[in-house]
């Protein structure tokens, strides 16, 4: 019977996470015309070029540029796409671009999905987890541009499920497929390192609490060693940078990484402050104003019952202790280690947006955690009134996520909750559209209202060219850049760091989110 009802759990998963793809696949088909283009995405697009153009023709030109520190798998993939699919014309390749984005971030939920299932014991659980990943307003918006992040925290997702497949399976084939997802991973970021430590850390933990039922300490030892023998040769072939000299290289990249420095002013907390010299609470404060407030307060309900389990002074549902230590683990280990190393951090959070799911399962956990306070019947009265009013106000956190997702198309980028004001009580105290996506709705806006056959642009910063790059290509033709405001007959600004110095000009067309300005065109003449 055991067997049975495995094998029907299973079965339900596997037709769940199916429909689960199914549904934001068509909805990722029907959204990703709408996005902007980022200010990172052609430098992304370059890069894979040179990755292709190396492997494909021997072009020794990514060997000396700077950004072969950065894993290639995802760009290469995507310009191989490009270059398979004959697509030559700027505004398909973006698009392109976009909508499979999208479908990693698609397959990354899936599996959050199926982590949170496997750890909370319940498909409601796991759907529900799944749920709170799709309604996180900004994680969805990157969704469709940001192929730096996005993917490396989808293929994390991943790599945390088949972690816990390899330390619970007995064959191989299980050890074998967790090294060669963690081999991706690193190949996408060099910072998936972490996930091999935390293998590592994992087993040891596992041995130290209980006995190997049954596995000898040389089938032990054999399944460590076939992780092994996947992840190292597999990292190797997918990173063209390393051929030549595996470790030096690998060690050169790790280096670069260490000492990767950004030099700009940002805006935070209502100051302008240098990239180098941000507070070492910058993530966290970013991560705590941009997330659903239920998400949080859940989250921090799941680290201490997690403790607790783990200091044995209570339980939490069924969650099992190795289960939590991973949840706690995988979000504040790298947070730690980015405090702890001064790595200079920019553009919110999004570096690291591959800790959000940790959040989101201690969230679960946490819920968890009252459910089976109510159950056991340990509390009655006002507990149970308690507990329905963290269900209620999840709901209500989850719908409020969901509205401003509708209603600030395609601009969820820029999502604030009320520990702030929202949208509103953030504008000239923190980064808006940093990245200038709404650059895209500005010119066509312009476009609409300026029917002169050529209209002369001088932008504040690249994006406000970048994105003319998705536009029809006979609209893209009626645009000019120019080098100067005097030259224009438009200046247009994402106000990132010009916000108070405007044209003499008056304010022709804008693009607001709750009535605060992402960005505008000036009339020059």
């Amino acid at each position: 019977m055991p067997e049975i009802r495995e094998h029907m759990g299973a079965h339900r998963n596997l037709i769940a996470g199916c429909l689960l793809f199914l549904i934001l696949g068509v909805g990722g088909v029907v959204l990703y015309p709408d996005y902007g283009i980022s200010w990172d995405e052609p430098v992304q697009r370059a890069y894979g070029e040179l990755v292709y153009n190396y492997v494909t023709e021997g072009d020794q030109s990514l060997l000396a540029d700077r950004h072969r520190v950065y894993g290639p798998v995802v760009e290469t993939l995507l310009y191989s796409l490009e270059k398979g699919l004959g697509l030559d014309e700027p505004r398909e390749v973006y698009l392109m671009r976009h909508l499979m984005t999208f479908m990693m971030f698609a397959l990354g939920a899936v599996f959050f999905y199926l982590l949170s299932a496997r750890i909370l014991g319940s498909y409601k659980m796991g759907l529900l987890g799944a749920a709170l990943l799709i309604f996180s307003p900004r994680i969805f918006a990157h969704a469709f541009y940001n192929s730096k992040d996005i993917p490396f925290m989808a293929m994390f997702i991943v790599c945390v499920y088949t972690l816990l497949r390899h330390l619970d399976g007995r064959s191989l084939r299980t050890s074998i497929l967790h090294g060669a997802c963690c081999a991706v991973l690193v190949d996408i970021r060099i910072v998936g390192v972490f996930v091999p430590l935390l293998t590592l850390a994992l087993f040891i933990y596992d041995m130290s609490r209980r006995k190997p039922e049954g596995r000898s300490a040389g089938r032990i030892a054999l399944k460590f060693g076939a992780f092994c023998a996947a992840l190292v040769p597999l990292t190797i072939l997918l990173w063209p940078t390393l051929w030549s000299d595996p470790v030096g290289n690998f060690v050169f990249a790790l280096d670069a990484m260490r000492k990767f420095t950004w030099q700009a002013t940002v805006l935070f907390m209502g100051e302008e402050v240098w990239s180098t010299g941000l507070p070492a609470h910058y993530t966290t404060v970013w991560i705590l104003i941009t997330t659903p407030l239920m998400y949080t307060a859940l989250a921090v309900t799941g680290v201490i019952a997690s403790l607790l389990r783990l200091a044995r002074k209570g339980g939490a549902g069924a969650v099992a202790g190795r289960d939590m230590l991973l949840a706690l683990l995988w979000l504040f280990a790298p947070l730690a280690f980015l405090i702890a190393s001064g790595a200079v951090l920019y553009d919110t959070w999004r570096h690291t947006f591959f800790v959000y799911p940790a959040h989101l399962l201690l969230a679960l956990i946490g819920l968890d955690w009252i459910i089976g306070e109510v159950r056991r019947g340990k509390r009655t009265g006002p507990y149970r009134i308690c507990a329905a009013a963290v269900a209620v106000l999840l709901a209500v956190n989850m719908v409020a996520a969901a509205a401003f997702m509708i209603r600030s198309h395609p601009h969820q980028n820029v999502y604030f909750n009320t520990l702030v004001g929202g949208v509103k009580g953030a504008a000239g105290r923190y980064e808006m559209d940093y990245w200038g996506l709404s650059y895209r709705e500005l010119l066509e806006s312009l476009l609409e209202a300026d029917a002169r056959h050529t209209i002369r642009l001088h932008t504040m910063n690249e994006p406000g060219y970048y994105n003319s790059l998705i536009l029809p290509v006979t609209e893209r033709e009626r645009l000019v850049y120019v080098e100067s405001r005097e030259e224009a007959d438009y200046y247009i600004t994402n106000f990132r760091w010009d916000r108070t110095a405007f044209p003499g000009g008056s304010e022709f067309r804008s693009v607001k989110v709750h009535d605060v300005m992402l960005s505008a065109a000036y009339r020059i003449r």
